[in-house]
């Protein structure tokens, strides 16, 4: 299945609470036909055994997780994936180790499959190799098939040139996916005749804010000049942000660690129907939202 896209679906923005909002039941995500998908998707739960500092409650992502998990082992999605940021930065590579290890007795309780997206506060201590060997993680990007549908994990976690965030040495708003990725992704959306769907942490749609990748502009080109990328979901920007570029759905996913107690959990389910609406589920913060493919899209 090909998606052609052209033009733009009139703009929804999350962060002002201005969505196309749908009142979905979990049973209502179940999957109709081999066409459909349903995935699980949390950012930035930047669990530590810290004190509150600011609106980010380290310690709370623990009990926000275990009720994430819960929701998603009784929707059983296809699989879940988190979108960097799984941990925050401790005082020492043991005391960050020890965070990890308690995030994943959590995460790992999800009766299927699961997927990492690095983010920048995983590697503000590690090692991109430390963290993929002390989590679930495989690579810090690659892609799988699901269903009908293409999933591509991203990475831009690299300075300007081109070296890995390795044990804090970046600043976090100079963040690039540098070239060799860039063809291995142009390889991978070529090699495949499915609908895609894109992970990443930091975001691909806002030029001017400090959040977002300082070459979206070529990273977006690729995506859209491969004619298969139906949405890109991101994270890093813990306010959440809906954009539509290009016929691309961008769409960035409140955190989990801003706010106190369960009540201020954050996550969604994601269901993808055979005409490639988009309809989410949101639990705590995030809002349920429906998004249509753009009329203009032409599906072969």
């Amino acid at each position: 299945m090909k998606i052609f896209c052209k033009g733009f679906i009139k703009p929804l923005y999350l962060a002002l609470g201005m969505v196309c909002i749908g009142m979905f039941s979990i049973n209502q995500f179940a999957i109709s036909n081999d066409e459909d998908i349903v995935f699980g998707v949390v950012s930035d739960i930047h669990y530590a055994d810290r004190d509150t500092a600011g609106q980010r409650h380290y310690r709370d992502s623990i009990a926000k997780t275990r009720a994430m998990i819960k929701d998603f082992n009784k929707i059983k999605p296809s699989f879940i994936i988190e979108l960097g940021d799984y941990v925050d930065k401790g005082e020492t590579l043991e005391a960050e180790l020890s965070y990890l290890k308690r995030i994943e007795e959590e995460y790992n309780k999800f009766e299927g499959e699961k997927h990492y997206v690095i983010g920048n506060h995983d590697v503000a201590t590690f090692s991109k190799k430390q963290f993929i060997e002390n989590s679930g993680a495989t690579k810090n990007y690659y892609s799988f098939d699901k269903s009908d549908f293409h999933f591509i994990v991203l990475d831009a976690c690299y300075n300007e040139d081109g070296s890995d965030y390795n044990a804090g040495n970046f600043q976090w708003t100079e963040t690039y996916i540098p070239a060799k990725e860039q063809e291995w992704l142009k390889k991978d959306l070529n090699q495949t005749d499915k609908t895609a769907i894109a992970f990443i942490h930091q975001r691909l749609d806002a030029d001017e804010d400090p959040h977002n990748v300082k070459n979206a502009e070529e990273v977006r080109k690729i995506l859209e000049d491969s004619g298969k990328v139906l949405a890109v979901f991101q994270g890093h920007d813990h306010r959440g942000a809906y954009n539509n570029i290009n016929g691309v759905h961008y769409i960035t996913v409140k955190s989990m660690v801003d706010g106190p107690g369960v009540e201020n959990k954050a996550y969604i389910t994601v269901h993808i129907t055979e005409d490639q609406t988009i309809k989410i589920k949101g639990f705590g913060k995030m809002e349920n939202q429906e998004i249509p493919r753009p009329d203009s899209a032409k599906v072969e």
